[in-house]
């Protein structure tokens, strides 16, 4: 997305200088206002990918904190090793008998005696006495990610805009800075709000909503980019004089930045 960044701030450049060879030769015609409409389209490109980049730069964050979190736990059940298995004990049967009785007197002359047949009961097998074996602790799966009612929010109307439902895309960026004023994407939110109106063509309430955003957020990084786009609404409305001032005054504070080069060739047309 970085390179697509870059792609399109060389495509707005060339655009410019298209733009600065064609008023320097001869009057801005109809095609110098469809390269005006043009670098306009790529610079709000522009922004919608600045703002996905943050939005994909707060996923890899929670995901890095995640697998952080899955990694202490696994480190701390291996740390501890299974009890080593108890050694199984075999009792030996009983093997003593009466000892053979012994006579010093001959025997009688008698008649022969049948002789008893005598049962000898089998030995009993030996018995194993097998210990409880404690089996080794198992690694608790991870649990699964929770949905962030927060980030969905974000996602659903930067997806709205991305399809061009410029009223659908206002609609929850206007409710996602209402509910959520003290997010990390609130300013994003209410620059995209502005946006949408631009797109809509309505100009007046774009004017009012990035107004808002500097009034706001004027420490954010949005700041630069809201003044641009406040001033490119001063000069849909006709107002010339608003949006020179707006132009003078980001060259001014930012200078150097693409908004800066942008507004000095405003100035100077």
């Amino acid at each position: 997305m970085r390179q697509s960044i870059g792609m399109l701030h060389e495509r707005v450049q060339n655009l410019e200088r298209r733009i600065e060879t064609s008023s320097s030769s001869q009057p801005q015609t109809s095609s110098s206002a469809d390269l005006y409409a043009r670098m306009e389209e790529l610079q709000m490109k522009i922004g919608a990918l600045n703002g996905r980049i943050e939005e994909l730069d707060h996923k890899i964050q929670k995901v890095d904190q995640l697998a952080h979190s899955v990694a202490e736990q696994a480190a701390a059940q291996t740390s501890s090793p299974p009890p080593p298995p108890q050694p199984v004990v075999t009792i030996p049967p009983s093997t003593t008998s009466a000892p053979a009785a012994t006579s010093t007197t001959p025997p009688a002359a008698t008649p022969a005696a049948v002789p008893t047949p005598t049962t000898q009961k089998p030995a009993a097998p030996p018995v194993k006495i097998a210990t409880k074996e404690t089996a080794p602790p198992q690694p608790a799966p991870p649990a699964p990610e929770k949905v962030d009612p927060e980030k969905a929010m974000y996602d659903k109307a930067t997806q709205l805009f991305q399809q061009k439902q410029y009223a659908a895309a206002r609609k929850e960026f206007q409710g996602f800075t209402s509910k959520y004023p003290k997010s990390e994407l609130a300013d994003n939110a209410l620059y995209s709000t502005g946006e949408c109106y631009m797109a809509e063509q309505k100009y007046q309430e774009a004017i009012e909503t990035f107004q808002q955003v500097v009034d706001r957020y004027p420490g954010g990084n949005r700041l630069p980019h809201a003044l641009l786009k406040q001033a490119n609404a001063f000069e849909k409305l006709g107002d010339s004089t608003a949006a020179r001032i707006l132009y003078e005054r980001i060259a001014e504070k930012y200078p150097g930045t693409p908004q800066a080069q942008i507004a000095e060739k405003k100035i100077k047309q």
